[in-house]
């Protein structure tokens, strides 16, 4: 095979194994994937943006929806009840159904794994707040690569109150970047020992190179070496 043949190997290749674009799930097509409220949600996704959740469940927002609920909006003592925000809450998003594993001395109440590493992710946690009674709520998202090693993590606030000024019923959106990585994990860090769950929406797979991208880098690539050969 000659050099040329190589890159226009390599060009196609690029085309056809690059990563593709980011995926946005906002899990408003729950009911089109044949889920329903309170159902597992865990490899329906997959096929679409390839993730698969661990101690994930579908809940259907407000009142109507039986137990288990979301999370509770304290000032208005509504379930599920969202607050003005953008991209708001919806009819579907995802909570947690308790812990799931235990990893370095933390209790992981939801797991995303890829299957293929990126660069970068970014969503919504709902609802962080705590009270005197119950204690603290804060939320330790990381980021894990292929060998199980941390690359990269970012802690939300501290949920101490209810009131005005905490983020009863509002979202909290987190972003990581940076090393690829192949799996999330949500970590709880408050002192809440009662109560604790995880509200999760708004999820931005992936922040990767679009196909044009791979194509000028196929193309360079290719200019470098044909050009290398003329000169030589």
């Amino acid at each position: 095979m000659t050099i040329r043949t190589m890159c226009v190997a390599t060009l196609v290749a690029l085309f056809v194994s690059g990563p593709a674009a980011a995926s946005f799930i906002d899990f408003e097509d729950a009911p089109s994937l044949g889920l329903t409220d309170n159902d597992s949600l865990t490899n329906q996704y997959q096929g679409s943006a390839g993730v698969t959740f661990v101690g994930a469940f579908v809940e259907a927002s407000g009142e109507a929806d039986a137990n288990p609920q979301g999370f509770l909006n304290d000032t208005n003592s509504n379930y599920d009840e969202q607050f003005l925000a953008s991209p708001g809450l919806g009819n579907y998003f995802v909570r947690s159904g308790g812990e799931v594993s235990s990893r370095g001395g933390q209790g992981v109440y939801l797991s995303i794994l890829y299957d293929t590493a990126v660069t970068s992710a970014s969503g919504q946690i709902w609802d962080i707040d705590g009270n005197t009674t119950q204690g603290t709520e804060q939320w330790d998202v990381r980021a894990y690569n292929s060998a199980g090693d941390l690359v990269t993590s970012i802690l939300s606030p501290v949920g101490s109150t209810n009131g005005a000024g905490s983020l009863d019923g509002l979202p909290w959106g987190f972003a990581l970047s940076g090393t690829a990585f192949s799996r999330i994990d949500f970590v709880f860090t408050g002192t809440k020992q009662t109560g604790v769950g995880l509200g999760f929406d708004n999820f931005n797979t992936a922040s990767v190179p679009e196909p044009g991208t791979l194509a000028l880098m196929g193309l360079g690539l290719l200019g470098t070496v044909v050009a290398r050969r003329r000169r030589g």
